[in-house]
């Protein structure tokens, strides 16, 4: 699959759980710890093969490939650390809410940069079959990450 249809269909599934805790707000505290958990876990999971595979793909190309990245590693870096503080609250608690909304917010802002810039940038610099290849690199990582994380 091209990679960037496959980040993309990443980008629409965590939207699809920030969506679905928002509709059962207070009412289930148990089923907002279940959804919190899916959605750790699916950015942890894309997070990590995009480090890890597209990233490097698109610093290769130096200049403008180096700042994309580098703002994109700062917002993943923005995430990751409202994960960690999430996660140590308890999904009654105000402040779970809040975080919740920043981590939503942060989300949705690598997520405008990243299928703007960084997509266009991909398209401009590798070919279709290149995407592809790139894309199921990424499938194969993702798939072991799961296992390790599971295990």
């Amino acid at each position: 699959m091209n990679v960037l249809k496959l980040l993309k269909e990443d980008h629409s599934k965590v939207q699809t759980l920030f969506d679905k805790i928002d509709e059962i707000g207070k009412v289930s505290y148990e089923k907002r710890a279940e959804l919190f958990e899916k959605i750790r876990r699916e950015l942890q999971l894309h997070s990590r093969a995009e480090q890890e595979i597209f990233y490097p793909a698109i610093k290769a190309f130096n200049g403008d490939g180096r700042r994309l990245v580098s703002e994109a590693l700062k917002d993943h870096q923005d995430v990751n650390e409202l994960l960690t503080q999430i996660s140590r609250l308890k999904t009654d608690d105000e402040n779970f809410e809040i975080k919740m909304e920043a981590l939503m917010e942060n989300v949705d802002h690598h997520v405008a940069g990243e299928e703007g810039e960084i997509f266009r940038f991909a398209e401009e610099n590798y070919s279709a079959d290149q995407l592809e290849e790139l894309g199921q690199q990424i499938e194969k990582r993702k798939k072991t990450l799961d296992q390790l994380m599971a295990a």
